[in-house]
């Protein structure tokens, strides 16, 4: 296991095995996201969907996320990227061959890394989810199919509303019945993987070096990831679909550049099994 890898160089070394071509919506390229493309492309090929880009593969288009599908469903590129792409159209546009009712963001994990080369896997990251125990289930099992794709361990932090010493005063509350469905899932895992329920101390489960972090809920999680991200706290993977055979992710659109992502990307789809197929609707 590559516990104690950094997981930049990682990465790096699994997208250098094959030259992918890696599609990402571009609707606005500012001098930093073009050098941010140059970038990358020493590890990958760029396609660019909505501007059209001197020196890279371009579509331009105003439905950018039409394109970008298009050429994925096609085999043209390897991965899509949401990049400066909306959220809405573009998971629109992804679900249009599924079933309606099917939500990618159901297993959608969000990668970092601290500056010490630790890897942190945390979900939910859609303010939209609700944060259930059925989801969160989910969303560590995404985590570890994860961590076993890249040979990482497995160690799951879970955090709660509140304290353990709280829950008495917090009593016939969604914050009580929150902190006893974290209770649940540390049952459901522990016979298997060190699990623990941190209640509200993230410092804690930092301190532990937990690899998969589970917030209460999809705002939270949210939150969380942009305050680290946007405050130059950790790098920025991006947050990958693990229920789908193609491979799918995501980014904040006003991030400022984009070569990690697409750094992700690359090693995934150089990956033996692409991301959650077995599990693919």
């Amino acid at each position: 296991m590559n516990a104690r890898r950094p997981l930049g160089p990682l990465l790096l070394e699994r997208a250098r095995q094959k030259r992918r071509k890696i599609g990402i919506g571009v609707t606005s390229p500012t001098d930093t996201i073009i050098a941010g493309l140059r970038k990358a492309d020493e590890f990958c090929e760029p396609y660019l969907y909505g501007a059209d880009v001197q020196g890279f593969a371009s579509v331009a288009s105003s439905t950018p996320e039409d394109a970008l599908f298009t050429d994925l469903e096609r085999g043209v590129i390897d991965a899509a990227v949401r990049g400066q792409i909306h959220a809405t159209p573009f998971r629109e546009r992804f679900i249009r061959p599924y079933d309606r009712s099917f939500r990618p963001i159901g297993e959608m994990i969000t990668v970092l890394e601290f500056p010490d080369g630790r890897p942190l896997l945390v979900s939910p990251a859609s303010n939209l989810a609700m944060g259930t125990v059925e989801e969160k289930g989910k969303l560590i099992d995404a985590s570890i199919r994860f961590c076993r794709l890249l040979g990482l361990q497995v160690k799951i932090g879970l955090l709660a509303q509140c304290r353990e010493e709280d829950v008495q005063d917090a009593a016939g509350t969604p914050i009580e019945q929150m902190y006893r469905g974290t209770e649940r899932l540390v049952e459901l895992y522990s016979d298997r993987f060190s699990v623990r329920n941190y209640g509200i101390d993230f410092e804690k489960a930092y301190e532990d070096g937990v690899t998969i972090l589970i917030e209460p809920n999809g705002t939270t999680g949210n939150q969380v990831i942009r305050t680290l991200y946007f405050l130059n706290v950790v790098r920025f993977y991006g947050a990958l679909y693990m229920n789908v055979s193609q491979l799918v992710v995501e980014t904040f659109k006003n991030a400022s550049d984009f070569p990690d992502v697409m750094m992700l990307a690359a090693a995934m789809a150089n990956s033996k099994t692409a991301a959650g197929n077995e599990s693919a609707p």
